[in-house]
């Protein structure tokens, strides 16, 4: 993502990819697995991006480093053998 959309960004969702791409951060070959959904202070997406486990892990950190709030809505598995 470029900077100037990140200086405009109040929040970065994290959502569970569900369709196959690739990591959108360059030169990376890994199968993206998550979104960050960036949106502006109305909540109003501006940007959503598909990143590998490292890439987003990186791109949270930033954003957390930014300023932003973070919003976790990864899908959470029941617990097997129930």
């Amino acid at each position: 993502m470029r900077a100037d959309h990140l200086k405009n960004a109040a929040s970065v969702t994290v959502v569970t990819l569900g369709y196959r791409a690739r990591c959108t951060e360059p030169g990376c070959a890994n199968l993206g697995r998550l979104i960050l959904r960036y949106a502006d202070a109305g909540g109003r997406p501006m940007n959503n991006s598909e990143f590998c486990h490292a890439h987003t892990r990186v791109r949270i950190e930033g954003a957390r480093g930014a300023g932003l709030k973070v919003y976790d809505d990864r899908e959470v598995s029941a617990p097997s053998g129930e």
